[in-house]
């Protein structure tokens, strides 16, 4: 019998540095999503920040980054990962720009929202008693 897939919410942040950096707790995640044992739970609003922050390569903010390797991202984000639609409306973040990965968390049924957002999500702890935890909690608690 195999094991029930786990269903996690990326911030964009912990998204950007594991295609960004290759190594480390990100990274780890990434690579556990892409043998199955993670499911990548993403919305539109999801997809088009992580988008927008990879297309900041105009301004040369990350380099190395081509067409090609943004256009293959965009098809991950919009064929390989499990889209959630919107229905809640949380505002409960203190960044209004952070309750979309909330909303993503609760409407998607997420076991995990990883962020690397400090100040803001990580002090919310849980929301609908779905922990958020940052991307080294994460891969000690999903064992990478």
């Amino acid at each position: 019998m195999t094991e029930p897939q786990l269903r996690a919410v990326l911030d964009t942040s912990v998204f950007v540095s594991a295609l960004i950096s290759g190594t480390g707790s990100p990274a780890r995640i990434l690579a556990a999503i892409r043998s199955g044992k993670v499911v990548h739970l993403v919305s539109d609003p999801i997809v088009d920040e992580c988008l927008r922050v990879l297309d900041y390569r105009r301004i040369r903010k990350f380099k190395g980054l081509t067409d090609e390797f943004i256009a293959d991202i965009a098809a991950y984000l919009i064929y390989q990962t499990e889209r959630v639609e919107l229905v809640s409306e949380i505002s409960i973040s203190s960044d209004p720009d952070d309750n979309v990965f909330l909303e993503t968390a609760v409407d998607g049924k997420a076991d995990l929202l990883i962020t690397g957002d400090k100040a803001d999500l990580l002090s919310l702890k849980s929301i609908e008693g779905i922990p958020i935890v940052s991307a080294r909690e994460a891969v000690i608690r999903l064992n990478l």
